[in-house]
């Protein structure tokens, strides 16, 4: 797959938008690398991730976790991210995706981890069209994702977590920070 000309096209709601133009999807999601300062690693596990479904998901999920960290992250890959992915779960059968159009959440069912993405401020986005079913009061079983974002993103390059994670100075601490 060639990442960094890798199109999708949104499904717009009728009467919400001119026209449904692709959009290069690696560009948006580079400029959201940029913003949170990722270093080569990340960038070539989000490479690798964005070839299969429950990569884009993973992805989404980690740059959406580095908000608290960067208030400015600029958000644009997460529409054509999520789009990609689904439309790649179609694909290779790696994730199922559900709308929930009472929550306003898009759910990624993937064999590893579950994933839900609140789509409610994307609301010219056709989300129905999207995912592979609706379903509304869907019941996730997921939880808290944003802890291991980074561990399950670096598992696209089969990388050691020694290779991205450095020990903190404090000798009663034995906590470990990304160093992105």
């Amino acid at each position: 797959m060639d990442i960094e000309n890798q199109t999708v096209t949104i499904p717009r709601k009728e009467n919400t938008t001119k026209g449904e133009e692709p959009l290069k999807v690696w560009p948006l999601v580079d400029k959201a690398l940029d913003s949170i300062d990722a270093d080569p690693t990340t960038r070539q596990a989000a490479e690798a991730a964005l070839e299969v479904s429950d990569g884009c998901a993973t992805l989404a999920n980690f740059l959406l976790s580095q908000e608290e960290e960067v208030p400015n992250l600029d958000r644009q890959f997460k529409v054509p991210l999520l789009v990609l992915g689904a439309s790649l779960a179609r694909e290779d059968g790696e994730a199922e995706t559900v709308y929930d159009p009472g929550e306003g959440v898009l759910y990624f069912e993937t064999d590893d981890h579950p994933f839900a993405f609140p789509v409610y401020e994307d609301w010219t986005v056709d989300w129905e069209q999207v995912a592979d079913r609706t379903q509304k009061g869907y019941a996730w079983d997921g939880g808290e994702t944003d802890v291991w974002a980074l561990d399950w993103l670096m598992a696209y390059l089969d990388v050691g977590a020694d290779d991205y994670m450095v020990d903190s100075d404090d000798e009663d601490d034995d906590q470990y920070y990304s160093r992105i």
